[in-house]
């Protein structure tokens, strides 16, 4: 569960610079379990910002937590398009490959991490 004084701190950070701060804000809501708002907050701010890796990654965790795990796997597919060495999303097609019995694709997506 995130402490309050995190969660805090980062609302303040995000009310003075959401731009760098709504993914951070985001992820923090993920971890305490509050897969709303984490979604909430990327979809908001993403549009803005469209190539900004942590977003896409933080909305496809709590994406693939909230049970969403076709969305998780687009957008964990769209972050490898801005980054397509990221450890995060790669592990993630791994493990929703692997969790839809597709285990040729999961090896060749952990292969790759």
């Amino acid at each position: 569960m995130a402490s309050s004084a995190r969660l805090d701190e980062l609302k303040k950070k995000f009310e003075e610079n959401p731009r760098r701060y709504f993914a951070p804000l985001a992820n923090e809501h993920r971890k305490s379990g509050d897969l709303d708002q984490a979604i909430s907050l990327c979809r908001a701010h993403l549009p803005l910002q469209p190539a900004h890796i942590s977003g896409h990654i933080v909305l496809a965790q709590a994406l693939f937590e909230a049970g969403s795990v076709d969305e998780s796997r687009d957008i964990f597919l769209a972050a490898l398009g801005l980054d397509p060495e990221n450890l995060i999303a790669l592990r993630y097609l791994g493990d929703i490959a692997r969790e839809t019995n597709d285990v040729d694709t999961a090896r060749s997506w952990y292969r790759r991490v």
